[in-house]
């Protein structure tokens, strides 16, 4: 038979099986290519859309602006101005980005280096984001990019708001300044609602008082074509600006204390005694903050930093020193009230006291002779402290001297207050585990020794004396309200508590502080005003001990000389303000910092109502 011959009916070998093998795969496929399709156009729907909707639309942020900080008459201290500047959006970027980059720094005249950098850091996983990489931009840098835009696709001009600082270095260790938010800060949850690259307080006011100045951020949502160019606004939401800071602060007084100190190292205080309300505080030397609206470079933070002024320390409320003299208030209250002296009771000083085999001496070569509690003050009587303090001990001194507020913060609202040190002889075994020698509480009795205290302690201290008792907290901001000026906060003035310590106690102290001023042998008597009773004290704190050889300010070496320091309030029967003036490596504060606070005061009578007249041009010494 023909092999190739079939009867009908007959199959051919194996072809049903390869027909149905072939079929089922197209249904496979056919099943296969459906499933894809419905993950698609269901499951992945969201997913296509938002990347369809990126490729044409983009949201821009639009910043808040930062709330505006006023002194207490509605001076601007603190306020935004508005910056070009010049961000990337990665994905609408030419395919060689880094070369782009590099092309519009040249174009600008910018580091090209600096901005392939600052781009790479920021571009991670966010390829339709604005990336701010060219901030600050000048109008004629402005004009260049405008000119040849076309060249740089994905580029965006935007504007955005920049702290501004109008009086520059005055009041900086108030106001602090801004920065990009940190990752440690980004994770402390303190921060709700900010993302990366956002603008933050980074110290004093700014920092914290951050939340209601912040603001809340907007955007626009806007179509682009295929090189990222704007076409149309789809939508706006509108940022909300912070909230406004009104102050204590005067920044006349402020001014006039600035220039008091501006080419010295040191700090200053003016206070309201009958408020708490902080009128001025100074440290010098100071920085500008608005250098760090404009993102210093690490070449200048590392100036800032080893700058052997530490202008970035807030020396008022941070910087602790010994009080010296200014402390013998602190030691005439505890012997008062622990009744360890008779303050009408008279010793003799012959300008030195014997004591554990050591020889103490007074300021003055040949002493004060015969003095009391009242001469032991005005003319600030080392010998009679010493004995005051060595019958008083220098525990009950430490007890007092924390009643009246020292040795802890004094509870100012803004962050990073020192809490100096009253030493006792519990704290030294704990701190140093070593007993406490008595000689040490004859140092301390003057102010010397381990005793250490803040400007704004000192303020607050005779402040509390000046009120005849009562504590209350310094503060910097009295008022806070939205830009629609609703207001969401405010401090009113009140007495924390009240020392138990008796109203004639502290008469005999501020008659003797009187007496400093106003007696022709006070050693505050530069500080006299005309019309204006001015009670005050001087205090000399020594740097290092030095030979007992009297030698000119002007031959001492600048670092081992005595810091100056002078405290007051006036009037003394209505205290008004009081103030406390250190004058760094000054020598006496007789002569360093007893002036500046006469003449502080005289400015502050000037520019407000005493019960006194005000002073006169005329005044015992020529504070001028």
């Amino acid at each position: 038979m023909d092999p190739f011959s079939k009867r009908p009916g007959d199959s051919l070998p194996g072809i049903e099986r390869k027909i149905a093998v072939t079929m089922a795969a197209f249904t496979l496929i056919f099943f296969l290519l459906l499933l894809y399709f419905w993950r698609l156009q269901v499951l992945d729907h969201s997913l296509y859309q938002r990347l369809a909707d990126n490729n044409r639309i983009r949201l821009i942020d639009m910043p808040a602006t930062r709330g505006i900080v006023t002194d207490r008459n509605g001076v601007i201290l603190a306020d935004s101005s508005p910056e070009y500047t010049l961000a990337l959006i990665p994905e609408d970027m030419a395919r060689d980005r880094e070369a782009e980059i590099v092309s519009l720094a040249d174009l600008l005249g910018r580091n090209g280096a600096q901005a392939v950098e600052r781009f790479e850091k920021n571009a991670t996983n966010k390829p339709y984001s604005a990336i701010r990489v060219f901030e600050y931009l000048d109008p004629r840098e402005v004009a260049l990019f405008e000119v040849q835009q076309d060249r740089f696709p994905g580029s965006l001009l935007m504007v955005v708001p920049r702290r501004y600082y109008p009086f520059g270095e005055t009041a900086a260790h108030l106001f602090g300044y801004v920065g990009e938010i940190s990752r440690e800060q980004l994770d402390s949850g303190d921060y709700p609602g900010t993302r990366e690259r956002d603008t933050v307080g980074k110290y004093a006011l700014e920092l914290a008082y951050d939340r209601y100045l912040r603001g809340k951020d907007g955007g626009r949502q806007v179509e682009v074509d295929a090189r990222g160019r704007e076409l149309n606004v789809l939508g706006v939401t509108e940022p909300t600006p912070g909230a406004n800071l009104r102050l204590t602060l005067d920044i006349r007084l402020q001014e006039a204390l600035e220039m008091e100190l501006v080419d010295k190292r040191g700090a200053g205080v003016l206070m309201n005694t009958e408020t708490g309300e902080i009128l001025a505080m100074v440290s010098r030397p100071a920085f500008d903050p608005n250098e760090f609206s404009m993102r210093l470079t690490r070449e200048r933070w590392s100036e800032i930093v080893k700058d052997p002024g530490h202008p970035m320390q807030s020396r008022a409320m941070q910087g602790m020193y010994p009080p010296g003299s200014t402390y013998k208030v602190v030691t005439a209250i505890a012997a008062l009230m622990e009744q360890s002296i008779d303050p009408d009771e008279y010793i003799f000083d012959s300008g030195s006291y014997r004591f554990g085999g050591r020889v103490y001496r007074d300021w003055k070569r040949g002493g004060h002779g015969k003095v009391d509690l009242y001469k032991g003050i005005v003319e600030s009587c080392d010998v009679y402290f010493y004995q005051v303090g060595e019958k008083t001990g220098i525990d009950a001194m430490a007890r007092w001297a924390l009643d009246l507020g020292l040795g802890k913060k004094t509870g100012i609202d803004i962050p990073g207050e020192a809490e100096g040190l009253i030493p006792s002889s519990d704290w030294k075994k704990k701190a140093r585990d070593e007993p406490w020698f008595p000689g040490e509480t004859l140092s301390a009795a003057i102010g010397q020794g381990f005793v250490l205290v803040t400007p704004l302690q000192l303020t607050s201290l005779y402040g509390i004396i000046a009120r005849r008792g009562a504590l209350m907290d310094p503060y910097l901001v009295s008022r806070i309200e939205d830009v629609a000026g609703n207001e969401l906060y405010r401090r009113d003035p009140t007495v924390k508590r009240e020392t138990d310590i008796p109203d004639e106690v502290f008469e005999r102290i501020i008659s003797a502080l009187e007496g400093v001023v106003k007696d022709d042998m006070g050693t505050g008597r530069v500080a006299r005003l005309a019309g204006v009773p001015v009670a005050g004290k001087t205090g000399t704190a020594q740097v290092v001990r030095l030979q007992e050889i009297r030698q000119k300010l002007e031959d001492v070496p600048y670092e081992l000389r005595d810091h100056g320091w002078f405290v007051a309030f006036a009037p003394v029967n209505k205290p008004k303000v009081v103030s406390a003036v250190l004058v760094e490596h000054g020598g006496h504060g007789s002569s360093s910092a007893a002036p500046i606070v006469a003449r502080l005061i005289k400015k502050y009578a000037e520019l407000y109502p005493l019960e006194a007249p005000v002073p006169s041009q005329e005044s015992v010494e020529d504070l001028r």
